[in-house]
């Protein structure tokens, strides 16, 4: 594939599964508060727990998925070489996610028992808690099959085709989850929601395999055990990477309903709520351009590799303090009018939130291009002992300063560790040089994004205050125009010249894209 129409696909994948991700989110969000209106705040808080529990059994495929996507992103010639090779990868990819389904699937079963006593459980929520995450365990062993049949999409840059249906059975989950917990079903509407999108997404996955790679054979015929070797070897640093930003991320929850109570995992979790839906979506950008990256790292050398760091960089360092400053601004509005003010933890809450969002967002871009080059060990290392500092610290903190002191601790470990580490390891294995990774492509939009954003937030301050606009009609109003307008000025100062060549030729003259 040439350059352009690669950087082209990739792109276009982005922009497509970033709307089906959008029009998802909004949806949830909208349904949330009637999922607070049939479950209490303990409840709702331990179906969080459920949620984080699942999220750490997901990552114990060993980094699997992501070893298939880049195999398979390396392996895209048409000839019989090619084709035999997809075929091995892909057998291989399902054959050992099998065996991993059954070992999370234990795991999780066995660890079950111990949640009720873990929480405090009441009787009313011990009692369908184990039931519950026993059958979670076993859904999510199965989920592993399902990577591995899915992998070849995003490696061949056919991000639209899959995510398309997909992101229809997502809605008409959400839909299904509402309409079980208005029926009273309770806890258990999480599990069924969860069965229905497994078959949909497997069937799904069947057909479009059928339609579009004919010749494709799964078996056990085409196992290979070097290829496993191979993968693991690479997968496996990965899953410590993921292990650890599971840890580094997610386990706030586990710590507040721990140390604090399950009531304030819920509105720790509502608070929180948009920051982390800012970084899922800036997340998929690199995610979806995978594939392309990793050939232009292993076949293109360093000088280009350059060239779309500081491209992606750029993006992701603009992207990021606009949401930064939009999400400051509007979060705590938001919030009030979404599920009342007794779920916002606090503005110096959102703002330590906000921070890690954006720490975390630029420091995995330089991840992200290290690991596309398959420089996962030493980036392993440093994401266990961030972990592990991010653990320590936010427990103590936590215990001394509540829910700030458990934010603080991830910031602070992020500091001791990754930032200044993936900047040496950029230099070292990229050529890519400190000023080019963390000062050309980030001073400028920080201070410049920074400049309009505090004016944003001081305007809506001031309009937040008065009565009359604490209505929906105005907040979306509102928003829209001064979204708009940051998302006007980022494109005109910072994007529309090195991103101008991937918008068509017929929209340039309108986005004032340089010819």
């Amino acid at each position: 594939m040439s350059d352009i129409s690669r950087t082209k696909s990739a792109f276009w994948g982005t922009i497509s599964t970033q709307a089906f991700t959008i029009i998802s989110m909004v949806v949830s969000i909208v349904s949330t508060p009637l999922m607070v209106k049939y479950l209490d705040k303990d409840a709702y808080g331990l179906s969080i727990i459920f949620f984080q529990i699942v999220n750490y059994l997901a990552l114990f495929d060993f980094g699997l998925s992501s070893a298939v996507i880049r195999n398979l992103a390396l392996n895209r010639g048409d000839d019989e070489e090619n084709r035999l090779m997809v075929n091995k990868i892909m057998s291989t990819g399902v054959i050992v996610g099998v065996a991993f389904g059954v070992l999370v699937a234990v795991v999780g079963i066995s660890f079950a028992p111990f949640l009720p006593r873990a929480y405090d459980l009441r009787p009313a929520l011990a009692e369908p808690a184990v039931p519950i995450i026993i059958t979670l365990s076993l859904l999510v062993g199965v989920q592993f099959v399902q990577r591995g049949l899915g992998g070849i999409f995003f490696a061949h840059h056919r991000q639209v085709l899959i995510a398309t249906p997909l992101f229809v059975f997502n809605l008409l989950t959400i839909g299904l989850t509402l309409v079980l917990l208005a029926q009273g079903v309770g806890l258990w509407t999480f599990v069924y929601a969860n069965i229905f999108q497994l078959v949909t997404g497997f069937v799904v996955q069947v057909v479009l395999l059928r339609m579009y790679y004919p010749k494709l054979k799964i078996g056990v015929k085409f196992y290979d055990k070097e290829l496993t070797r191979s993968m693991l070897g690479y997968g496996f640093f990965m899953f410590l990477q993921g292990l650890a930003t599971q840890v580094i991320l997610y386990t706030d929850r586990l710590v507040i309903g721990k140390i604090l109570s399950l009531s304030l995992v819920a509105v720790f979790s509502l608070t929180v709520r948009i920051p982390e839906v800012g970084m899922s979506l800036l997340s998929r950008i690199t995610d979806n351009a995978l594939p392309a990256v990793a050939e232009i790292v292993v076949h293109e050398g360093s000088t280009r590799a350059r060239v779309y760091f500081h491209r992606m960089m750029l993006l992701i360092v603009v992207l990021s303090m606009a949401a930064f400053w939009l999400m400051l601004a509007f979060d705590e509005w938001f919030i009030h009018l979404w599920v009342g003010v007794d779920f916002f933890a606090g503005r110096q809450v959102l703002v330590l939130a906000l921070i890690i969002m954006v720490q975390q967002t630029v420091t995995r871009t330089g991840i992200f291009f290290l690991n596309a080059k398959a420089i996962v060990r030493p980036l392993s290392f440093v994401a266990i002992i961030e972990a592990i500092l991010n653990l320590a610290l936010s427990i103590s903190l936590g215990h001394w300063l509540g829910m700030p002191g458990i934010l603080l601790g991830t910031i602070f470990a992020s500091m001791l560790t990754s930032v200044w580490y993936v900047p040496f390891l950029l230099r070292r294995h990229l050529d890519i040089p400190f000023y080019d990774s963390m000062i050309r492509p980030v001073l400028s939009p920080v201070l410049g994004i920074s400049a309009a954003g505090g004016g944003i937030y001081l305007l809506v301050q001031l309009l937040y205050n008065q009565a009359m606009f604490k209505h929906w009609l105005w907040f979306l109003l509102i928003g829209a125009v001064l979204a708009g307008l940051m998302g006007i000025f980022v494109w005109l100062v910072y994007l529309r010249t090195v991103m101008g060549e991937y918008v068509p030729a017929r929209f340039r003259r309108y986005l004032l894209v340089p010819l």
